[in-house]
């Protein structure tokens, strides 16, 4: 099978796109594998898979690479008198937005290019934590109470203490925060602006068990991944969620 990993993006977490990409070099080497490259401007290039070091992305050297533009079915690499297509199965490793926020799924879309990975409805309503509560109300399903805040307003919480706060777009737990007092509050809310205007604070519930487990459909059947228990402190943050990951 041929597969194209597209990874990097213009989200907080393109660094995370990268290094999650070079480590999955290592773990699909049984793969006919080609790696495209999102740099933060959204151009896309083809990187040699000898040069898949964090080195190459840190020096910029990816611009010494081809330039790839999207067409329909494949991306394209130009050239004075001819062009190329690069054909395969996209594996969308963008972490964040682009990737995460449906952008991505419907630019492949358009182009008629296969993926794997949610699709637009999945990411959209997944990614923004506002649509995620939203979809649950609307079909019945129990989730724990939160209010929005946002950057252009100021109000007082209604919810007890202690509250955890988040951006409201944003995954691997940047910009979250516990707040045990009202002492707290202004600086958690002023840490998660920095990464989106949308705020959500829900009540922090204490010894809260979380398990991991990944999915997906294929030929009407849902496959599923072995159940994990991540390890954590208070909650599950960037550190253990990132680091945990790439150790595997």
């Amino acid at each position: 099978m041929k597969l194209t990993i597209l990874f990097g993006g213009a989200s907080f977490e393109h660094e995370i796109s990268i290094v999650s990409a070079i480590t999955l070099k290592e773990k699909l080497q049984g793969f006919d594998l080609s790696f495209i490259f999102c740099d933060q401007d959204h151009s896309f290039y083809l990187i040699d898979a000898e040069k898949m070091k964090a080195t190459t992305f840190s020096k910029v050297e990816h611009k010494k690479m081809p330039e790839l533009h999207v067409a329909n079915g494949a991306f394209v690499q130009k050239g004075m008198f001819s062009s190329k297509e690069h054909k395969g199965t996209v594996l969308n490793l963008i972490h964040g937005g682009d990737g995460e926020d449906g952008t991505i799924a419907a630019l492949l879309d358009f182009f008629s290019i296969k993926y794997i990975g949610p699709r637009v409805n999945a990411s959209v309503f997944s990614y923004d934590k506002r649509y995620t509560k939203w979809l649950c109300a609307a079909k019945n399903i129990k989730c724990v109470d939160y209010e929005m805040f946002d950057s252009n307003e100021h109000k007082n919480i209604s919810i007890p203490y202690p509250v955890i706060v988040k951006p409201a777009s944003l995954g691997s737990s940047i910009g979250v925060s516990i707040v045990r007092d009202e002492s707290e509050f202004d600086y958690a809310l002023d840490v998660a602006y920095e990464y989106d205007k949308s705020i959500l604070v829900e009540p922090f519930i204490e010894g809260v068990k979380e398990y991991n487990l990944a999915g997906y459909k294929a030929n009407g059947k849902i496959v599923y991944s072995i159940v994990e228990e991540p390890q954590k402190e208070e909650f599950l943050d960037f550190e253990k969620k990132i680091y945990g990951f790439l150790k595997k």
